[in-house]
């Protein structure tokens, strides 16, 4: 008889022996009993040592002590930067969990059923089972790990103890499953409403067959607590996930009841690990944004400073336009192109606000941009006020000041603006000067309406001895009435942080979805790769410049004197983009205002004239 027909002997005996131990037969060999008592036990203890030993999987040292922090925790969390093998780690702890304990329940569940799925269909069955594990390999071939898919989720059973993994969606049809032991992959997008209503509800002890034995029936000693384990990267300080790990950090020194365990690393653990190359790091910097970079590269969990006046959440929460306004080219203008955005109402107001930068100005380069932004105001008539978007946002480099106003002009007609507003102080002197002389652009053809800007006929924020003076330096006598400059004073910046916070706070003020959203808008819908890369850099250009303005907006530091706000950006920071926004807010707060009390004295006539019938 050939040595592997012993094996197979020998593999079959020892199945036999186990389901022997598992069914309760007593007719089992001491010896034998024995020794699998030592293993399990010094497996179950040491999840890593089962796993390279027992399961043949090669891990790294940081895996290694993962591994073995998943198994002797209660609740574990681990936060990694992209490509940190968190989720390769976590489908070995589940198969041990499987294997090494019957009678257990394991969940795995994310956002979406099919993030879920791929830890079974990518990470245990291709990988672990296929390439990886010759043990988990050769019991799935003797159909004792039985891999299914019933409905939506994956389903794998251990026939040799009734061990049982699930996958299952993040659903009220969720609720009457058990689990003993939850895997939450990328907890920072789940819902945290889910987490405690569908998925905390169904955590429950193993219940193995010696709580039988009236010996351990009644000990609460024996009762396994279940497990939880939480997957992610790393996201913002105000979403739940944070606080979730701040408590897994404090339970871990705090806690002497419950075993909670944390573990973290980032892209330079992998690099250090062989996962990824320096290459890699320099790619991703170079193609993502900064923020992005640091929370998913870096692990760093984003917020704001500690004397921010806003928070990310104000902003992150008000991130909810898919589609902004994409001016047309010179080409598209001269063809009579309309742009892909919807028609201006009748009851819309919308302005263009520059921030004009002046090269040599500051000692500070990154301060030497000048920023365009679009934003409309849509009239709520239930609740009788403007809902405030942000429609477009794009900068150019203050060099090219000319250049800058020119386009400033361009984007009021393609917007269909009512009005144009700017930083009048220092250098817009000499803007305002140029924006109110004809601009003839022969390369947009006859549509191009060449008159000048003069000032705009209300709403204006200067004094009237300036507004005289602007109305005498109007070059064009014929030009269109829509400028409002703004010089500000403290009172006005005060007034206008404290209303942009105001509208931020009522979920009144709109922005553009993150550029990482849009991105995988694009890859989703097939069309990121139509474009070319110079293409491809203007359609995510808009959404960028928001996520700017949002690290701009939360790392500005709040400073009172003489009781008015003053926002001071820090030595290396900006704040032109929101600059532009809070001027953009102020000067529809002063719409608004006559709106509402033209509302006010038409209601007064009606019930004059009521009155008088």
């Amino acid at each position: 008889m050939g040595r592997s027909q012993m094996g197979g002997i020998r593999r079959a005996y020892m199945a036999d022996k186990l389901r022997g131990t598992i069914s309760g037969n007593e007719n089992i060999d001491t010896e034998i009993e024995e020794r699998v008592i030592d293993w399990d036990t010094l497996y179950r203890y040491n999840w890593d040592i089962y796993t390279e030993f027992h399961l043949g999987i090669s891990l790294k040292p940081y895996q290694r002590d993962a591994i073995h922090e998943i198994g002797v925790s209660d609740t574990f969390f681990w936060r990694a930067g992209r490509g940190g093998a968190k989720t390769f780690v976590t489908a070995c702890a589940a198969m041990c969990k499987l294997m090494l304990y019957p009678n257990c329940w394991i969940v795995v569940t994310a956002s979406t059923v099919d993030q879920a799925n791929a830890i079974v269909e990518d990470k245990i069955q291709r990988e672990l089972i296929n390439k990886l594990s010759p043990y988990l390999r050769y019991c799935y071939e003797k159909q004792w790990l039985v891999i299914t898919k019933p409905g939506d989720g994956y389903r794998i059973e251990n026939t040799l103890n009734n061990s049982v993994l699930r996958v299952l969606a993040p659903v009220e049809s969720s609720r009457r499953s058990r689990s003993n032991f939850t895997i939450y992959d990328e907890a920072a997008v789940m819902k945290k409403s889910a987490i405690d209503q569908i998925f905390e509800g169904m955590a429950f002890p193993r219940q193995p067959l010696y709580l039988n034995n009236p010996k351990y029936a009644n000990n609460k000693r024996w009762l396994e607590e279940p497990k939880s384990i939480y997957l992610t990267s790393s996201k913002y300080k105000y979403q739940w996930w944070y606080r979730t790990w701040k408590d897994c950090v404090t339970g871990y020194y705090m806690d002497k009841k419950s075993r909670y365990n944390v573990f973290a690393s980032d892209f330079f653990d992998n690099i250090e690990n062989g996962l990824k190359t320096w290459g890699d790091y320099r790619q991703k910097k170079r193609t993502m944004n900064d923020q992005d970079f640091r929370m998913e590269m870096l692990n760093e969990a984003i917020g704001e400073n500690e004397d921010a006046f806003f928070t990310i959440k104000q902003f992150k929460e008000n991130q909810i336009i898919e589609h902004c306004f994409r001016p047309p080219t010179s080409l598209q203008f001269f063809a009579g192109e309309q742009p892909d955005f919807p028609e201006k109402k009748e009851d819309e107001i919308r302005l263009v606000v520059m921030d004009i930068a002046f090269a040599n100005t500051t000692g500070c380069t990154k301060n030497d941009n000048t920023i365009i932004t679009l934003m409309s105001a849509h009239w709520d008539s239930k609740k009788n006020r403007f809902e405030r978007h942000v429609d477009y946002i794009e900068g150019h480099d203050a060099s090219d000041t000319i250049g800058a106003s020119d386009r400033f002009r361009y984007l009021w007609w393609v917007y269909n603006a009512d009005y144009a507003a700017f930083d009048g102080r220092s250098g817009g002197e000499v803007i305002f000067n140029h924006l109110t002389e004809p601009l003839t652009m022969p390369d947009l053809g006859s549509r191009w309406d060449s008159r000048g800007f003069g000032l705009a006929d209300k709403y204006q924020v200067v004094s009237q001895a300036k507004i005289d003076d602007y109305h005498s330096r109007t070059v064009d006598k014929n030009a269109v009435p829509c400028l409002i400059p703004v010089i500000a004073t403290p009172e006005l910046n005060s007034t206008g942080w404290l209303s942009l916070r105001k509208q931020l706070e009522t979920n009144n003020m709109k922005f553009l979805i993150s550029m990482q959203d849009y991105q995988n808008e694009l890859t989703d819908s097939g069309e990121y790769y139509q474009y070319t890369a110079e293409e491809l850099v203007s359609q995510l250009e808009p959404y960028g410049q928001t996520d700017l303005m949002i690290i701009e907006a939360v790392n500005l530091k709040t400073v009172i004197k003489q009781d008015k706000i003053k926002l001071e950006e820090p030595r290396t920071g900006t704040k032109d983009r929101i600059v532009t926004i809070m001027y953009g807010n102020y000067i529809i707060d002063l719409i608004e205002n006559a709106w509402q009390q033209q509302l006010q004295e038409d209601e007064f006539d009606v019930d004059s004239i009521q009155l008088v019938y």
